[in-house]
C-alpha cells in the first residue's frame, strides 16, 4: 500500500508484466483490489519484471517495479534421502542426493534444520550449497532428527527427514580393505611407477605405518607414502629390483591395532650368471664349462642361457648357442692349440642380462708334462760303477708318469749324456763304465704321454772310487734325557784316500728310517746327538768319508741305547775362608769362587736377595762345567749382603751362602717419611731405621724441614718419630730425615709431596633420601662445616647390609650427592657419608633410618603454583606443569575434551617429573580449556589449565537490533563479542552513516553497554550503523546494520508508540498475608513505548525509599521490599506506570 495516498482512498490496482528479454510491459490486471495477486500462464524457466500501480479517483499514481526479474518456478521436490554419514560425540555428518525435480529453477542451497528428542521445535542449523555437511557443537549422548529443504528462487521444498540418531563417539577397529589387491601381491616391471592405494576404516581415523621388511620405511623423493583420511597410498616411482620386498603396514586407533603385509615384485632382466666359469674338461678340440644362475633371475624364472666364444685373437664373438637350458655346456669343434675365450648370458620373459666372461684358455690335451724328479742319490760306487736312486716328482701332469731318463755328467763338464738306453721304469739305475778316480754328477727326467719334464737338479758329485772300510760300531759316552755322546774307530781302509769327515745316522725303534743327525761336518770320532726324546729307543750308526770322494758303507748300528739320565746330584765345595762373614772397606774388590760336581752337570746361577746376577762391568761372573767365580769391583755399601750360588740338575740342587760386609755411611732412612697429627702450627714425623746402617750402629738422626732451602730442626735424635713445632699455618712443608754412624751422615729419606699444615675436614652435614627404586638408592648431604683448612677433594659413601657388620665402599664422588646402584630389591641397607681431604677422612655422618631397596608407588600429583597462563598474540608461550609420581605416570592433553592434536606449532613433551606445552606464535584458536591428565599403576590425577590469548576483541555479536525509532533519534542494541581477546571490554565505538553518503560519522567511542541512543538524527533520513568493541590490546572490526533504518516521525508514531503494560506474578491478585517481623516483596515488569514513568502509591501517598521500604525501578521492572512488616503496612498498594499513550495501574492488597 502506498505510504503516500494522494488526499484520496486507493480505487484498485493496475499489475504489469514483461518478461526479462523484452523492453515492454503488458497488463495482466487492471482492477485488483488487494495488495497480492496471483500471476497465470508464465512460461516455465522464463525471467519476468512485474510492477504495480495505484489508483484513485483522481488518476494512476508511479509504479513500484521489481528489482531483479523473477523467474517463472516452484519450489523443488525434496532430496530422495538425509543419510547419516558419520558420528562423532558432538557432531553428525549427513549427506543427501539431489531432488528429481529443481522445479524449473536452480537449486541455490539447502537448508538443515535440527529436532532434539523430547521438543517440537525445528532448530535452524545452516544453509549449504553442497550435498553434505557436517552439524558440529552437539550435546553428547543426546538424540537428535535432522532435516533437509532444496532451496532455489521459487521457495523451499518439502523437508526430507534422517532418521533419528543419539550423539556419541563411534568406535570401530582399523581395518585395511584389500580386496584391490589380488593375494596381497603388487608385481611391477623395472623403471614402471608403483601406487598401492588401500583404504582404511576404523572410528577414530587409525594412525597408519609402513615399513620395508622389518625397518620403518624411510621415505624419500622416490619411494614414499601418503594417508589421506580414508585411504593410505605407497608410491614407488621408477621401481628397481632392490624394492621388491615384504612391505608391513599397520592401522592403529585407541580400539586396537591391525596389520597387513604387501608383497612387491618388480621383475626385470636377470643380472649375471654367478662364476667363475669352470673348465669341467679339456681335450685337443673340444672344451666343457659350467657356471652357476645368476643371484638376481629378475623375479621370474630364467629360460634360457645364451653362450658366445672368441678366439683372443680377434675381438669378434660368435653365438655358440641361445636355448641353452641347463648351466653347462660343450664347445666342439675347436682347433688344437687356439686360445678361446667365453661368455654366458641369462634370458627371462623381460629380456637378456649382461654376461659373466670366462678365463683364457687353450684347446689342449687335459693334462701337463710331469713335474722333476726328487734329486738322485749316489747309493753305491766302486772304480767302474754308481747306483743311485730318486724319488717321483711331485706330480705327474695329470697323466701316469711312462718311465725316466737317466743323464751323466763329469763334474768339470758342462755336456750332459743319456746313459738309459730306454725308458727305466723303476728308480734305481746302475751306471757302469766309469773312469777311475774322476767324480761324476747325476739327473733325472720323468716322462709321460704330454712329454717330457724338465730334469732333476744334478746329485752330489761322487768320485769313482774303491769303498771305503766302515767305521767301527759306536758306543755311547754319555746318555742324558735328549741327547746321546757316542765315540766309534776309524775305518780300517780309507779307500786311499785321508778320512776328511763323518755322517752320524739315527733311526727310532722298532720301524724308524735311518735319517741324518748331523749338520755340520764331524772330523773327531766322537759327536753329541741332541734333540731327543726322553724314553725314546734309539739306533745309531756311522759313514765315513774321504779326500778322494768316497763313502763307506755304515758302519754296524749301535746296540739300542733308551734317552734317560744318568743321576748324580749337585755338590758344591768353597774354600774355609767362605765359611764366615767376607769383610771389607768401600771401594774395595771382593771375590768369591766354588768347584761344583754333579751328573749330568749341574746349571749354576747366582742370586742376590731374589734377583739372579748377571755379568757386567762392575760384577763379572765365570761360569765353566764344574766351577765358577764371582768377582765385584769398586764396593760400595750396597753391595754387602748374601749372594746365593745355586747348582741344579735332574738329580736336585744344592746351594751355598757366601756373606759380604762393606762398611760405608748409613743409607737413607727407611722410608716411608710419614706426616701425621697435623695441626695449625705442628706435625709428627715418622719413619724406619735405615735398612743399611753402613756396618755400624746408628746413632742419631737429622731432621730437616723446608720451603725453598732445607733448614735443620733437629740434629740430635734418637728415635725413629719427632714432633716439629712452630709452623705456620696453611703453608705446604717439605721434611728429610738423615741416619749418621761412625762413618758419617747418611742419604735423606724425604717426603715425596708437601705437608700442608692442616687437618682431617669434619663429617658432613645432614644426609637426605632423595629416591628408592628396587636397585638403586639416591642420597644427597649438606658440606663440613669446616674442611680441616684444606679443599674438600671428594665424599665416600659406604653401605652395609642388614645382619652384616662389614661396610663397604659403593660410591666415591666428588659433588654432594650420588646414586648408588646394584642393590638386592627387598634387601634392607644402612649408608653414611665421609669427606676427604689432602689430609684424610673425616669420621662417617651416617643416614638417621635404614633404607628398604624397592620401588616406590606414588600416585600422580601435580605441583602448580597456578592454572591461568596468558600470552600475547603471535608470542609464543611455554607452560611447565610439574608433577611427582613413581612409577612415572603416562601423559595425555585435551583440549576442550578432545585429545590435544599435536602439531610442529602445538605440541607437549614429558620427562620423569614435568610436561611442558609448547604453542608458538599463539593465536585465538589457542585459547581453551586444557585437561591435563596423570596416569600409573598408583591412581590417577587432573588438571584444568586455561589458556588466554591476549589480542583484541572480536567483533561485537549481531544482528544489530533497532529497538526505537522517533522522528529525531534511534535506539540499537548488539551482544558483546564471542571473543573478548582475554581481556575485558572497555568499551564499544558507535559509527553512523547517512545512506545518502558514504562517510561515517562517530557517534560516540566510549559506549560502555551494549546499546545506545543515537540522537540528533534527521527525519526522513535513512541511516545504517556499525559498532566496534574495544579492549586494552586494540580494536576489533565493525559489525554493521544489515539494512539502513529510516528515522520517520510522525508517521510511524503509531507504531512507535505502545500503551503501558503491566505484568505481574498471579499470587499478587490474591491478597498477600504475612506474619508481623517479616518481610514482603513485590515484583512487576513494565512496558510501554516510550518508556513509562513509575509510581508507587499507598492509599493517596506516594511512595518512596524509608529505612524498611526500598522501591528498585528500571526501563523494564519494579520491585517494593519491606522489612520486619508491622500492622500499619497492611492496606492497599497500587502501581502506576503513565506515557503518553496513557496510564495504567495495578491495585494489590496486603493483609497482616
Amino acid at each position: 500500500m502506498p505510504l503516500i495516498d494522494g488526499g484520496s482512498r486507493i480505487t484498485n490496482y493496475i499489475v504489469e508484466k514483461r518478461e526479462s528479454t523484452r523492453k515492454a510491459y503488458s497488463t495482466v490486471t487492471t482492477n485488483c483490489q488487494k495488495c497480492s495477486f496471483r500471476i497465470p500462464n508464465l512460461a516455465e524457466g522464463c525471467e519476468y519484471y512485474f510492477r504495480v500501480l495505484a489508483e484513485n479517483e483522481y488518476g494512476i499514481g508511479e509504479p513500484a517495479e521489481t528489482a531483479e526479474p523473477v523467474r517463472a518456478s516452484e519450489a523443488p521436490s525434496p532430496p530422495e534421502s538425509l543419510n547419516i554419514m558419520d558420528v562423532t560425540r558432538s557432531s553428525v555428518s549427513l549427506a543427501w542426493p539431489k531432488p528429481e525435480h529443481d522445479g524449473g529453477s536452480k537449486i541455490t542451497g539447502y537448508v538443515i534444520e535440527a529436532q532434539r528428542k523430547g521438543t517440537n521445535q525445528w532448530a535452524h542449523i545452516t544453509t549449504v550449497k553442497t550435498l553434505d555437511c557436517v552439524v558440529k557443537n552437539l550435546t553428547e549422548n543426546e538424540e537428535y532428527t535432522f532435516q533437509v529443504m532444496a532451496v532455489n528462487s521459487a521457495g523451499r521444498s518439502a523437508p526430507r527427514e534422517s532418521r533419528p540418531v543419539i550423539i556419541k563417539e563411534q568406535t570401530m577397529l582399523p581395518e585395511f580393505d584389500l580386496r584391490g589387491i589380488y593375494q596381497k601381491t603388487v608385481i611391477a616391471k623395472a623403471g614402471d611407477n608403483i601406487k598401492i592405494e588401500i583404504p582404511v576404516l576404523g572410528r577414530p581415523r587409525p594412525t597408519v605405518t609402513w615399513k620395508k621388511e622389518d625397518q620403518i620405511l624411510k621415505q624419500t623423493q622416490r619411494v614414499n607414502y601418503e594417508n589421506t583420511a580414508t585411504a593410505t597410498i605407497l608410491t614407488i616411482n621408477e621401481c628397481k629390483r632392490s624394492d621388491s620386498g615384504q612391505y608391513p603396514l599397520s592401522a592403529k586407533n585407541i580400539v586396537g591395532e591391525v596389520s597387513e603385509v604387501i608383497t612387491v615384485q618388480v621383475h626385470d632382466i636377470p643380472g649375471p650368471p654367478t662364476g667363475p666359469i669352470k673348465f669341467d674338461e679339456i681335450s685337443s678340440d673340444f672344451l666343457t664349462f659350467s657356471w652357476e644362475p645368476p643371484l638376481d633371475d629378475g623375479g621370474v624364472p630364467i629360460s634360457n642361457y645364451i653362450v658366445e666364444m672368441r678366439q683372443t685373437d680377434s675381438t669378434t664373438w660368435t653365438e655358440l648357442a641361445t636355448t641353452v637350458i641347463r648351466t653347462t655346456f660343450k664347445a666342439t669343434r675347436l682347433t688344437t692349440g687356439v686360445e678361446y675365450q667365453f661368455r654366458v648370458k641369462a634370458q627371462n620373459r623381460y629380456g637378456i642380462g649382461p654376461a659373466i666372461t670366462s678365463e683364457t684358455i687353450v684347446a689342449n690335451y687335459p693334462f701337463k708334462v710331469p713335474g722333476p724328479p726328487g734329486t738322485p742319490q749316489v747309493i753305491a760306487v766302486t772304480k767302474e760303477s754308481m747306483t743311485i736312486s730318486w724319488n717321483e716328482p711331485v706330480t705327474d701332469g695329470g697323466s701316469p708318469i711312462l718311465g725316466y731318463h737317466v743323464e751323466r755328467k763329469e763334474r768339470n763338464s758342462i755336456l750332459w749324456q743319456t746313459v738309459s738306453k730306454m725308458l727305466v721304469s723303476g728308480n734305481i739305475f746302475k751306471s757302469t763304465g766309469l773312469t777311475d778316480g774322476i767324480a761324476y754328477e747325476f739327473r733325472v727326467i720323468a716322462e709321460n704321454l704330454a712329454g717330457k719334464s724338465k730334469p732333476s737338479k744334478p746329485s752330489e758329485p761322487v768320485f769313482a772310487l774303491d769303498p771305503i772300510d766302515p767305521p767301527g760300531k759306536p758306543i755311547p759316552l754319555n746318555i742324558t734325557r735328549h741327547a746321546v755322546t757316542l765315540k766309534w774307530t776309524k775305518p780300517e781302509y780309507n779307500g786311499g784316500f785321508k778320512i776328511t769327515g763323518y755322517t752320524v745316522e739315527k733311526r727310532d725303534l722298532p720301524n724308524g728310517r735311518w735319517l741324518k743327525a748331523n749338520f755340520s761336518n764331524i772330523l773327531e770320532t766322537e759327536f753329541t746327538v741332541s734333540g731327543l726324546t726322553e724314553d725314546a729307543a734309539y739306533e745309531f750308526r756311522v759313514i765315513a768319508r774321504n779326500a778322494g770322494g768316497a763313502v763307506s758303507q755304515p758302519s754296524e748300528p749301535s746296540d739300542a741305547i733308551t734317552c734317560r739320565d744318568d743321576i748324580e746330584a749337585p755338590k758344591i765345595k768353597v774354600d774355609a775362608k767362605y765359611k764366615d762373614t767376607l769383610v771389607l772397606k768401600a771401594g774395595e774388590v771382593f771375590r768369591l769362587e766354588a768347584d761344583v760336581s754333579g751328573r749330568p752337570p749341574p746349571t749354576m746361577t747366582w742370586t742376590k736377595g731374589e734377583k739372579e746376577l748377571e755379568d757386567t762391568a762392575k760384577l763379572e761372573i765365570k761360569i765353566a762345567d764344574f766351577s765358577t767365580v764371582l768377582i765385584n769391583k769398586d764396593s760400595s755399601r750396597r753391595d754387602g749382603g748374601a749372594y746365593t750360588l745355586t747348582a741344579t740338575n735332574p738329580g736336585g740342587f744344592a746351594k751355598h751362602i757366601f756373606n759380604v760386609k762393606v762398611l760405608d755411611r748409613p743409607g737413607p732412612p727407611e722410608g716411608p717419611l710419614t706426616v701425621s697429627e697435623v695441626t695449625a702450627e705442628k706435625c709428627v714425623l715418622s719413619w724406619l731405621p735405615p735398612l743399611d746402617d753402613g756396618g755400624a750402629k746408628i746413632d742419631h738422626y737429622v731432621r730437616e724441614s723446608t720451603r725453598k732451602a732445607y733448614s735443620t730442626v733437629n740434629a740430635n735424635c734418637h728415635k725413629t718419630t719427632w714432633k716439629v713445632d712452630s709452623l705456620q699455618e696453611g703453608c705446604n712443608y717439605y721434611f728429610r730425615v738423615l741416619a749418621e754412624n761412625e762413618y758419617g751422615i747418611g742419604l735423606p729419606v724425604e717426603t715425596s709431596e708437601s705437608v700442608k699444615v692442616s687437618e682431617r675436614p669434619l663429617p658432613p652435614g645432614k644426609i637426605t633420601l632423595l629416591d628408592v627404586t628396587r636397585n638403586s638408592v639416591s642420597l644427597s648431604w649438606e658440606k663440613p662445616e669446616h674442611d680441616g683448612g684444606s679443599r674438600i677433594l671428594g665424599y665416600i659413601v659406604e653401605m652395609q647390609s642388614k645382619g652384616s657388620e662389614k661396610w663397604s665402599t659403593c660410591a666415591t664422588v666428588k659433588v654432594t650427592e650420588a646414586t648408588i646402584t646394584g642393590l638386592i630389591q627387598g634387601e634392607e641397607y644402612t649408608f653414611r657419608v665421609s669427606a676427604q681431604n689432602e689430609k684424610g677422612i673425616s669420621d662417617p655422618r651416617q643416614l638417621g633410618i635404614p633404607v628398604i631397596a624397592k620401588d616406590l608407588v606414588i600416585p600422580p600429583a601435580f605441583k602448580l603454583l597456578f592454572t591461568t597462563f596468558s600470552v600475547l598474540a603471535g608470542e609464543d608461550l611455554k607452560v611447565d606443569v610439574p608433577f611427582v609420581g613413581r612409577p612415572k605416570p603416562s601423559v595425555f592433553w585435551h583440549k576442550d575434551n578432545v585429545a590435544l592434536k599435536q602439531t610442529t606449532r602445538v605440541n607437549a613433551e614429558s620427562s620423569e617429573n614435568n610436561t611442558v606445552l609448547t604453542i608458538k606464535e599463539a593465536c585465538r584458536e589457542d585459547v581453551g580449556n586444557y585437561l591435563v591428565k596423570l596416569t600409573n599403576s598408583a591412581g590417577e590425577a587432573t588438571e584444568t589449565l586455561n589458556i588466554v590469548v591476549l589480542d583484541k576483541p572480536g567483533p561485537p555479536t549481531g544482528p544489530v537490533k533497532v529497538d526505537e525509532v522517533t522522528a529525531d533519534s534511534i535506539t540499537i542494541s548488539w551482544e558483546p563479542p564471542k571473543y573478548d581477546g582475554g581481556s575485558s571490554i572497555n568499551n564499544y565505538i558507535v559509527e553512523k552513516r547517512d545512506t545518502s553518503t558514504t562517510t561515517w560519522q562517530i557517534v560516540s567511542a566510549t559506549v560502555a553497554r551494549t546499546t545506545i541512543k543515537a540522537s540528533r538524527l534527521k527525519t526522513g533520513c535513512e541511516y545504517q550503523f556499525r559498532i566496534a568493541a574495544e579492549n586494552r590490546y586494540g580494536k576489533s572490526t565493525y559489525l554493521t546494520s544489515d539494512e539502513p533504518s529510516e528515522s520517520s516521525g510522525a508517521v510511524t508514531a503509531r507504531d512507535e508508540v505502545e500503551p503501558p503494560h503491566i505484568s505481574m506474578d498471579p499470587k499478587y491478585k490474591d491478597t498477600i498475608v504475612v506474619h508481623a517481623g517479616e518481610s514482603f516483596r513485590l515484583d512487576a515488569d513494565v512496558h510501554g513505548k516510550p518508556i513509562p514513568s513509575i509510581q508507587w502509591l499507598k492509599g493517596d501517598h506516594e511512595l518512596t525509599n524509608t529505612a524498611r521500604m526500598e522501591i528498585k525501578s528500571t526501563d523494564f521492572a519494579t520491585s517494593l521490599s519491606v522489612k520486619e512488616a508491622i500492622r500499619v503496612d497492611s492496606g492497599q498498594y497500587v502501581l502506576l506506570a503513565k506515557n503518553v499513550a496513557g496510564p495504567v495501574e495495578i491495585t494489590g492488597v496486603t493483609a497482616e
